[in-house]
């Protein structure tokens, strides 16, 4: 068996064609740093003209990365504006004028399984009064990167990036979305799993630099104290597809550690704030993987969430991570969805946004 796999690599050297190179040794730790550098600093849709404007231009520089890479995203557009106050005793309610705005999806297709939807979605807004490299510049680097290198790998199941907006002003983009999508039916197409990118960049190594919202639970979880791992934050229902996605992450990635938060019947508010929360709520399988935000980060939704603050090994280890995974769960070998859609998760308090 050695000398045929040795005598046909050679005949594929002399061939003068490559080895195909899974999609995570493709993940290029510059270009993830470059991107975030170039998003603009002010993105968000409450605030200033400058906040707005810088928004806008964030949704033309995805649009023209991803066509730079020869793929056709297509916008999701959506109308929102910003709620008024109750009116004052004696005036006639009035109704702000709204505005439009996008997410921007891509479709990866699949083959023989393409009605079988994975997305990864991260969203492009920041906070008001932060530049947002690591909430969430580390997001929707990750998603071009994801684009890149999984766009010519083929695949059974069908790969949906999807760069939501309005997160940071309560899940708005993400929760329209989800409110388009059509009623499952047999054959019709379906979410089998979504994954929420969603601070991706943020390590450290000090002592009790990681806080948790859930306890200890004894013979079940025991609160990291050190923030030198990622997290992959779920519910237990959904746990066939969460459990899967952190084993193939630990494949692709054998070097990054990872916390997985997924043994909960139900969620807590700190647990859903992020983009994964309105596929929760609908009954479908979603995660959300996060360095924790405020629970690790002391720059969350500050002035000095700025891209010198990242841990660029760490972060590249997490794309590489995530990259594996998805591609071996879109190839469709060794995993298969739930047969039937899941009930609705128990109503939580609606959490802020991240």
């Amino acid at each position: 068996m050695a000398l045929c796999h040795v005598a046909a690599s050679f005949v594929v050297i002399l061939a003068g064609v490559a080895p195909a190179q899974p999609p995570q040794e493709q993940v290029d730790r510059e270009r993830l740093m470059s991107f975030i550098r170039e998003l603009p600093a002010k993105r968000s849709a409450i605030g200033s003209d400058e906040h707005r404007d810088g928004l806008r231009r964030t949704e033309l520089l995805v649009t023209d990365k991803l066509k730079a890479l020869g793929l056709e995203p297509r916008p999701h557009e959506f109308r929102w504006a910003l709620p008024v106050g109750a009116p004052k005793e004696g005036d006639a309610p009035s109704e702000p004028p709204k505005t439009a705005w996008n997410n921007i999806l891509i479709d990866l297709p699949g083959t023989d399984l393409k009605n079988e939807v994975i997305l990864v979605g991260a969203h492009i807004d920041a906070a008001q009064r932060a530049p947002g490299a690591d909430d969430n510049g580390t997001g929707v680097s990750a998603l071009l990167e994801l684009a890149r290198v999984l766009k010519d790998q083929p695949r059974r199941r069908t790969v949906r990036l999807a760069f939501f907006n309005l997160e940071e002003v309560g899940l708005v983009g993400s929760t329209r979305y989800v409110e388009s999508l059509p009623k499952a039916d047999a054959g019709g197409e379906r979410i089998v799993g979504m994954v929420s990118l969603e601070m991706l960049g943020y390590f450290s190594d000090a002592p009790d630099s990681q806080k948790s919202p859930i306890p200890r639970i004894e013979g079940t979880f025991e609160p990291p104290t050190v923030g030198d791992s990622i997290a992959v934050v779920g519910i237990a229902r959904d746990r066939y597809f969460s459990q899967r996605l952190i084993a193939e992450m630990g494949k692709a990635e054998p070097t990054l550690k990872i916390t997985a938060a997924d043994f909960l019947p139900v969620p807590i508010p700190d647990m859903m704030r992020s983009d994964h929360r309105p596929f929760v709520m609908a009954g479908l399988p979603a995660v959300m993987v996060t360095d924790t935000a405020n629970f690790r980060n002391p720059n969350y939704h500050k002035e000095t969430d700025t891209v010198e603050t990242l841990d660029p090994v760490r972060y590249t280890l997490v794309v590489r991570a995530i990259a594996g995974a998805v591609n071996t769960l879109a190839d469709g070998e060794g995993w298969a969805p739930n047969p039937e859609p899941k009930p609705e998760a128990p109503s939580v308090p609606k959490p802020a946004s991240s």
